[in-house]
């Protein structure tokens, strides 16, 4: 699993990247903020499945994690190409904070519950 985790992000960063190459319209700024939402979200998916989080956890994580990157990605894709006032860039900024809450609250409780079995 942690193998074709990698595999998939891999074929989708090469995918966004060769979409960037031929879609005019596909700015840069898009390019280089929807491949580092791939490239963050596969590190997270590997965190996950390197962790010591329990099963639940580890599942949960795994059907929730790739399913915000969609929200992401996509916000990615559409957002203009300015920094200022941008609220799809607020968007991603808190999903992927989210995101972190979470991974980082199962770790937190998978050790906090260990401790006590």
């Amino acid at each position: 699993m942690k193998v074709l985790t990698i595999i998939v992000f891999v074929v989708l960063l090469l995918v966004n990247l060769l979409a960037g190459v031929i879609i005019k319209e596909y700015l840069t700024e898009n390019i280089i903020m929807s491949s580092c939402i791939l490239l963050l979200n596969a590190t997270l998916l590997w965190l996950v499945a390197n962790s010591k989080m329990r099963d639940a956890f580890k599942v949960s994580c795994h059907i929730l994690f790739p399913f915000i990157c969609v929200i992401e990605f996509i916000l990615a894709i559409i957002a203009p190409n300015k920094w200022e006032d941008n609220f799809f860039v607020i968007g991603i900024v808190c999903c992927l904070a989210f995101q972190f809450i979470l991974l980082f609250a199962a770790i937190k409780t998978t050790q906090h519950n260990t401790q006590y079995d």
